[in-house]
């Protein structure tokens, strides 16, 4: 899924230079990932500082890139790979720094989503959303299809593009 990376949403190959496949069992480190109009990107390791941030400010050249009027711009972070049925590898998971807020585009801080390695899309808004990390985990593992990888994340925040 080739994206031009300029005025247009994210995703799998954006970019591409030293960032992570996020179905890439091999990296000992957590990770985070983007999911802009229900398109995911490619991985990056996660902040160790827990003061860190995640978003983009308006004056960063990277900000450019998601111009997609009207979106949502999620990050979320890998904690599990599942695949036929069993848990291939797990993730510690970062400190969640902002619940949920309402109407917005980071309702959903702190809930935990599936996507599988086949799909195209990754639908925020649509998809199943799972309370804990052992409610996703448990859902991955019975809904799994021998040889599909299916990437357990949580959301981490999301920014408004508006």
């Amino acid at each position: 899924m080739a994206e031009n990376s300029v005025r247009t949403a994210i995703g799998y190959e954006f970019p591409t230079a030293d960032w992570l496949d996020p179905f890439d069992i091999d990296e000992p480190r957590t990770q985070w990932f983007f999911v802009n109009q229900d398109r995911i990107s490619r991985a990056w390791v996660a902040p160790a500082d827990s003061d860190a941030g995640w978003g983009l400010a308006e004056g960063e050249p990277l900000w450019q890139t998601f111009n997609n009027p009207r979106s949502c711009l999620h990050c979320l972070e890998k904690v599990a790979i599942v695949s036929g049925g069993r848990v291939l590898r797990e993730w510690s998971p970062t400190p969640l720094k902002e619940e949920a807020a309402g109407e917005s585009c980071a309702q959903h801080n702190g809930s935990y989503f599936l996507h599988a390695q086949a799909d195209p899309a990754f639908p925020i808004f649509e998809a199943p959303r799972y309370a804990s990390y052992d409610e996703a985990v448990a859902a991955a593992c019975s809904g799994a299809e021998a040889g599909r990888m299916i990437l357990v994340a949580r959301m981490m925040f999301g920014q408004s593009l508006w």
